[in-house]
C-alpha cells in the first residue's frame, strides 16, 4: 500500500513505465473453457487454505474469523465446518503450507485423504487415495503464460496418458456420475457438470475436449477479444499473441482525460474510507485491525520481540532458482546444481563455529529441520535464508531432514490474510543430525563442492 502511496504522490500514476511491477496484461482474460456448474459460489463458505489444520484440531472451538470465513447474512455465518476429509488437487500443498507439524497432527483426524497429482509428491504420500493425473503432455488444452501473459499458446496432446492416468476433467467427470448415484436427490448431477460429454468421456475424451476448445475460441476468443485467427490456424501456428496499436497503461484515461477513479470519491485515496468507517473488525474476514493509512504494523515474531532472546534469527524463505515452488525438486541433476541450504552472515556463522559444507539444524517451538550451511557477506547479520519447496523427510523423531522451512512457519495470516512465510523466529547450531538431499541416491551438490575449493 504504501509502495502505490509512493507512486501516486510522485506522478507516477498513468503515464508509461510508472510503475514498477506492471503486469503485462492488456485484454480481459478468458481463459476457462470448460463449465462451471451452479455451484460455482461456494468458495463463500470456504476457509482460508493454511488455516484447515488450525480448523480441525480446535473444533468447534474456532471462531469464524479464525479460519478467514467470509462474513455472512444468512445461517452459513459463523459456521464451523466440521472437516472429516481433504481432496488435494493441483498443489502440493501438505508440503507447502505454513507449520507442517500442525497439518501433521490434523491429517491424523481425518477420515479421508485424496490427492491428485502427476507425481508421488510429499502431499501424496500423506493421501488414503492417490488419482495419476495426465500431464499436459497427455491431453490437449490451451494456455497461458501465468495469467498475466499476453498470448495463448496450443498444447496439443503428444503422447497417450501413461498407465492408469486421466485427465482432472476426466476424474471430476467420473465423480460427478458416481456422487448422482449415491445421492438420489441429485438429479443429472454428471451431464450437468460435463454437458457436452456422457459418462464415456472418462475413456475417451479426445472428441469433447476439441469441442469445448473450439467453442471456447469462437465465443470468448474471436467474439469477445477480437481475435481474428482461427482455431485450425492457431492450432497449426501455436501461438496467437495479442498486438496493440500503443502500450497499455494502467488509468491512463484517469489522469489524461480526467475520468473518475472507481473510489467514492473518484480520486486516488491513500486514506481508505471503507478501513476508517469499519467498527466492528471481527464482522471482517480475518478480524485484525487494519490501519485506514498506509503504516508499519510490527510482524507475528521479529527481531524486536522477547522471544528474540530464545530464537535470535529471523528467516526469511524466497523462491528458489532450481525449482517452481516444490516442482521439479524430486530431479537429481536439479539438485546437483544447487542443493538445498542456509544462509548465514560471517560473522554469526564465526560465532557458532560454521563455515561452508557444515551440517546445522534449525529450530524453533514449532519444529526443527536439518540442512547445510552457506556461509557469505550477502546476508545481513542476524537473518538467515532458506529457500522454500524441499520435499520434506521425517526422521523418527519428527526432525526434517530435507530443510522445508515450513517446519518452522506459523500459520497464523496477517491481518489482510497473507501467509506469514517469511516471519519466523529460529535458532541454530552445528550438529550430527543427518541431512538428506532427496529420497533418491545422489551425487554431492557440485556447489558445495566448487565453495569449498574457492
Amino acid at each position: 500500500r504504501m509502495a502505490a502511496a509512493v507512486q501516486a504522490m510522485t506522478g507516477n500514476i498513468g503515464i508509461l513505465g510508472g510503475c514498477a511491477e506492471g503486469v503485462g496484461k492488456g485484454w480481459h482474460a478468458e481463459a476457462v473453457a470448460y463449465p462451471y456448474d451452479e455451484y460455482a459460489n461456494v468458495w463463500y463458505a470456504s476457509i482460508k487454505s493454511d488455516r484447515w489444520a488450525h480448523c480441525v484440531l480446535n473444533y468447534p472451538n474456532v471462531k469464524r474469523e479464525e479460519i478467514g470465513c467470509w462474513p455472512r447474512n444468512d445461517e452459513l455465518d459463523g459456521k464451523i465446518p466440521n472437516i472429516k476429509a481433504i481432496f488435494w488437487h493441483g498443489s502440493d500443498w501438505f508440503n507447502q503450507l505454513t507449520n507442517v507439524n500442525k497439518e501433521i497432527q490434523a491429517i491424523k483426524k481425518l477420515e479421508l485423504v485424496v490427492c491428485m497429482d502427476s507425481t508421488i509428491t510429499p502431499s501424496a504420500l500423506w493421501a488414503d487415495v492417490l488419482f495419476p493425473i495426465a500431464t499436459h503432455f497427455e491431453r490437449q488444452d490451451v494456455a497461458l503464460p501465468w495469467y498475466k501473459g499476453h498470448y495463448y499458446i496450443h498444447r496439443p496432446k503428444v503422447i497417450e496418458p501413461l498407465g492408469e492416468s486421466k485427465t482432472d476433467f476426466q476424474v471430476f467427470t467420473e465423480l460427478a456420475y458416481r456422487i448422482e448415484k449415491l445421492d438420489p436427490t441429485i438429479k443429472d448431477f454428471g451431464k450437468r457438470y460435463n454437458p457436452k460429454a456422457e459418462r464415456t468421456y472418462f475413456q475417451d475424451n479426445a472428441a469433447t475436449d476439441e469441442a469445448y476448445l473450439t467453442a471456447w475460441w469462437s465465443d470468448k476468443v474471436q467474439k469477445h477479444q477480437g481475435v481474428r485467427m482461427s482455431w485450425e490456424t492457431f492450432k497449426k501456428h501455436g501461438v496467437y499473441k495479442f498486438s496493440f496499436d500503443k502500450p497499455h497503461v494502467a488509468f491512463e484515461e484517469q489522469i489524461r482525460d480526467g475520468k473518475p477513479f472507481p473510489t467514492p470519491s473518484g480520486k486516488i485515496e491513500i486514506l481508505s474510507g471503507y478501513l476508517a468507517g469499519v467498527k466492528d473488525w471481527t464482522r471482517t474476514q480475518y478480524g485484525y485491525e487494519i490501519p485506514y493509512i498506509p503504516k508499519w504494523i510490527e510482524p507475528f515474531e521479529s527481531l524486536n520481540h522477547e522471544k528474540a532472546k530464545k530464537f535470535p534469527f529471523h528467516m526469511v524463505t524466497p523462491h528458489p532458482r532450481w525449482r517452481t515452488h516444490s516442482i521439479f525438486h524430486n530431479i537429481p541433476w536439479l539438485r546437483e546444481t544447487y542443493q538445498q541450504e542456509v544462509t548465514i552472515n560471517t560473522t554469526d556463522a564465526a560465532k557458532l563455529g560454521v563455515k561452508t559444507g557444515d551440517i546445522v539444524e534449525i529450530w524453533n517451538e514449532r519444529g526443527r529441520v536439518v540442512v547445510p550451511a552457506y556461509v557469505t557477506e550477502r546476508c545481513m547479520p542476524g537473518v538467515v535464508v532458506l529457500f522454500e519447496g524441499a520435499w520434506m523427510d521425517l526422521a523418527k523423531d519428527g526432525t526434517d531432514r530435507a530443510g522445508n522451512p515450513d517446519f518452522l512457519t506459523l500459520d497464523q495470516p496477517s491481518p489482510a490474510g497473507a501467509f506469514a512465510y517469511n516471519t519466523i523466529l529460529v535458532d541454530l547450531k552445528k550438529t550430527p543430525l543427518e541431512h538428506r538431499h532427496g529420497w533418491d541416491v545422489q551425487a554431492t551438490s557440485r556447489s558445495v563442492i566448487f565453495r569449498r575449493d574457492k
